[in-house]
C-alpha cells in the first residue's frame, strides 16, 4: 500500500492547517501488509456476487469466514494461526443450504458464528482449531422473519443478543440462549440498508431505502423514538456510532454515483453537522470506527484505497487523515479487537483485506520518534470488548452494564508522558565562544546603529531645508 498524498486532498488538509482547523495526532497514520507468511493464499471459488448489505467477509483474533460460489451456501473458515497455501481441493466448509445473505462472529466466543440463509438464522459452533470436515448441521435455528434477512449484528456488551433485519421490513432481537424471539421493532416502510448498536447497547440505529435514519430504544419501544432523513437514493447506506454515542457516521451517495459520509448529532437527526464528498464509485463505503482513537474507515468492495478521517464533535466534525492506496481492488477489509495490537510498533489498528484468491492481514501505525516508549497519548485505556459486561436476561431486564477498561500498556514499558525532557539538539554548524557571543537584544542595538551610521543621521538639516523659498509677488507670474 502506499499512502495518498497527492492532489487535492494534500492540499486540503495544507488548507485546514493554515485555517487554523484542529488536525489530529493520527493524520499521518500508516497502513502496511503484515509479512507474506502472515498470508492466506489459493483461495478458490469466492463469491463475488453478494448482496450489497453483506461486508463480504468477517475476521476475529482466531478464525476468519468466507463466503463461496458453490451451490448450498457455503462458507469457509479459516484459522488465522494456520496461514499459508490452502490445498487446490477437499477444503472442509459450513453447508448452509440456501444463499448466504449475511455473516458475523460472536464477539464473546470466537467459535460461534451466526449466518443468515434466506429467511433462518444458522447458528454454528466452530470445533478446536478448525473444520477438519465440511459441516451440515448447525447447533440450531432461528425462524420467525418471514423474508430474507439483510444484516444481522451482534449486541456489544450482552451475551446471546442479536439483532436482525429483513425484507419484511422489521428488526427482530433474538435471545440465543434460548433460542427464541424476543423483540420485534416496527416503523420501516422499505428495505433496512444497515443497522448499528450503540457502544452501551442501549439504543440501536437503522438506515433505510425510505431515506429515513431511525433510532430505536428496543426495550422500552418497538416504535423508534427519533427520526430524520438519512442518504438520498436506493443504492444502499451504512452506519456506526462514534464519539461514545453522541454522533452517528452514515455513509451513502449523493444524487450522482459520488460517495458521502455525514455526521449526525445522535439527538437531533433533522440535518447532518457535516457531509463530505468522497469519491466517485457505484459501491457502498464500508465504514468501521474505533473508539479509542476516533478514527474511522472507509472502503467498499471492489476499492483499492481506504479513507480516513477523525470524528469529532466540534466543527469541522470530520478531519481528513492520511489515506492509503493498494495496487488492486479488494473485495473487503475486516478489523480486529484492540487486544491484537502490538503497541510496541505504535499499531492502533488491525484487520484482514481479501482479495480474490488472499487474505492478508494490514496494520495501521502512527509514525513516532521515542518507540521504546507507551503512547499514552495515543492509547488510552480500551474497553474490553471481546468480554460480555451482562448475559441476555440481565441486558432484556433493563440493565446497562459496560466492559471493564484495560492498559494496553506492556509491562516492560515506560509512558511517553513520563519520560525526560531533552534539551534542544545544537543547530548545525554553530558553537559557542563566550568571548565573541551576543544576545538577540545586542545584535538588534548592533544592527539599529549600523543603519544610524549608513544614512548619517547626525542632526545635520535635510537638502529642503537648505532651499530658498519663493516670494509672494513671484506667484503672480
Amino acid at each position: 500500500p502506499s499512502d495518498d498524498s497527492t492532489g487535492n486532498r494534500g492540499s486540503n488538509r495544507k488548507s485546514q492547517f493554515l485555517a487554523g482547523i484542529p488536525t489530529s495526532k493520527f493524520r499521518h497514520l500508516k497502513c502496511t501488509t503484515l509479512h507474506k507468511s502472515t498470508h492466506i493464499v489459493n483461495i478458490r471459488n469466492l463469491n463475488l456476487s453478494l448482496y450489497g448489505e453483506c461486508d463480504g467477509f468477517h475476521a476475529n483474533p482466531d478464525r476468519i469466514a468466507v463466503p463461496l460460489s458453490t451451490s448450498g451456501g457455503q462458507l469457509a473458515v479459516f484459522e488465522v494461526s494456520q496461514p499459508g497455501r490452502l490445498p487446490d481441493t477437499g477444503l472442509p466448509t459450513l453447508q448452509n443450504g440456501a444463499t448466504v445473505m449475511d455473516f458475523c462472529w460472536d464477539p464473546f466466543n470466537t467459535h460461534r458464528l451466526a449466518v443468515a440463509a434466506d429467511a433462518t438464522i444458522n447458528i454454528w459452533n466452530i470445533p478446536e482449531g478448525g473444520l477438519t470436515e465440511t459441516l451440515t448441521e448447525p447447533e440450531f435455528c432461528l425462524r420467525g422473519h418471514d423474508e430474507k434477512i439483510y444484516c444481522m449484528k451482534f449486541h456489544p456488551t450482552a451475551s446471546n443478543i442479536l439483532a436482525s433485519a429483513s425484507y419484511d421490513m422489521s428488526v427482530r432481537i433474538w435471545d440465543l440462549s434460548a433460542q427464541e424471539q424476543v423483540l420485534k421493532l416496527r416503523g420501516h416502510t422499505d428495505q433496512i440498508f444497515s443497522l448499528a448498536w450503540s457502544r452501551g447497547g442501549q439504543y440501536l440505529a437503522t438506515v433505510c431505502k425510505d431515506g429515513s435514519i431511525r433510532i430505536y430504544n428496543p426495550r422500552d419501544s418497538t416504535r423508534p423514538v427519533r427520526e430524520g432523513d438519512g442518504p438520498e437514493g436506493g443504492r444502499g447506506a451504512r452506519l456506526v456510532w462514534a464519539c461514545d454515542g453522541k454522533c452517528l457516521a452514515v455513509t451513502g451517495f449523493g444524487k450522482t454515483s459520488l460517495q458521502t459520509i455525514s455526521v449526525f448529532n445522535a439527538e437531533d437527526l433533522s440535518i447532518p453537522l457535516t457531509t463530505v464528498d468522497i469519491a466517485q464509485s457505484p459501491t457502498i463505503l464500508v465504514p468501521y470506527y474505533d473508539d479509542d482513537s476516533r478514527v474511522l474507515f472507509l472502503t467498499g468492495k471492489g476499492d483499492s484505497q481506504i479513507f480516513s478521517y477523525e470524528v469529532s464533535t466540534e466543527a469541522p466534525y470530520l478531519i481528513e487523515l492520511a489515506s492509503t492506496s493498494f495496487n488492486s481492488p479488494h473485495q473487503g477489509v475486516s478489523f480486529l479487537p484492540k487486544k491484537v495490537c502490538n503497541v510496541k510498533d505504535v499499531e492502533f489498528a488491525r484487520g484482514y483485506q481479501l482479495y480474490k484468491t488472499t487474505l492478508e492481514p494490514l496494520s495501521f501505525t502512527v509514525p513516532r520518534v521515542k518507540m521504546e516508549y507507551f503512547q499514552d497519548d495515543l492509547f488510552p485505556d480500551t474497553r474490553a470488548c471481546w468480554e460480555a459486561a451482562m448475559t441476555a436476561q440481565e441486558w432484556l431486564d433493563g440493565g446497562n452494564k459496560v466492559q471493564r477498561t484495560v492498559s494496553l500498556r506492556p509491562a516492560d514499558m515506560k509512558l511517553l508522558s513520563e519520560a525526560p525532557k531533552e534539551a534542544p539538539a545544537p543547530k548545525k554548524y554553530q558553537s559557542y565562544n563566550p568571548e565573541t557571543y551576543k544576545t538577540d537584544e545586542q545584535k538588534k542595538e548592533e544592527l539599529m546603529r549600523a543603519m544610524d551610521s549608513k544614512l548619517e543621521l547626525k542632526g545635520d538639516p535635510l537638502p529642503q531645508d537648505l532651499c530658498e523659498g519663493v516670494d509672494d509677488d513671484e506667484w503672480d507670474d
